[in-house]
């Protein structure tokens, strides 16, 4: 229990310090905590960490019903909170001395996507889906991967897209084991030792 303590008492002497001057949030679920994370970088040198892994999950995807309107009301809150992250970043690490965005990675992952035909209201759970890599390191504005044919197989005969399992699912073109191995590979794992992390 001691140890615990002392620890949290390190990281909350550590992450304390206001943010450089300019730097703003939104105060939403995904800012409030972008913001908690982005203090916890700038103090990394009180913890003592040489490598930090932060994750954040956030429900309400599931939009069976109103896919469209639930996403309007979701999708700008990710937009501005990754935003307000990256200009984070980059304001602490000019104040550092050091370009602090090329040594951050902010990635997402799903364990579904969504059908690409409607249930009339909504969506569906499906399999393939797309995911956003943000940092100064990345080699941005592309899609990575094969963008597939988005044609819908008929409900009957013959299949026209072997992509699509049914009803708008789509079988993905990346696998999330390429797409991590991509990042461990950033944070210093061997391409011999992939196999140990990624068996697939």
């Amino acid at each position: 229990k001691k140890q615990a303590l002392d620890a949290y008492n390190v990281f909350a002497t550590a992450s304390a310090p206001d943010l450089p001057a300019g730097v703003t949030f939104p105060n939403s679920y995904l800012g409030n905590r972008l913001r908690m994370i982005a203090k916890a970088i700038q103090g990394r040198a009180g913890v003592g960490a040489t490598r930090q892994t932060f994750f954040v999950q956030w429900g309400g995807w599931d939009h069976h019903d109103n896919v469209l309107d639930g996403q309007a009301a979701m999708l700008p809150q990710v937009s501005a909170a990754i935003g307000a992250f990256y200009n984070a970043l980059v304001a602490i690490g000019a104040a550092q001395g050091v370009p602090l965005e090329n040594k951050v990675t902010l990635f997402t992952a799903s364990d579904f996507g969504r059908t690409l035909t409607s249930n009339s209201r909504g969506s569906d759970h499906a399999w393939g889906g797309n995911q956003i890599a943000v940092g100064g390191a990345v080699a941005g504005k592309k899609i990575y991967g094969a963008y597939p044919s988005l044609a819908l197989n008929p409900e009957v005969g013959a299949e026209v897209n072997p992509l699509d399992t049914g009803r708008g699912r789509f079988i993905p073109t990346t696998s999330c084991d390429e797409f991590f191995a991509e990042l461990a590979l950033w944070l210093g794992v061997s391409k011999s030792n992939l196999p140990l992390i990624f068996p697939n």
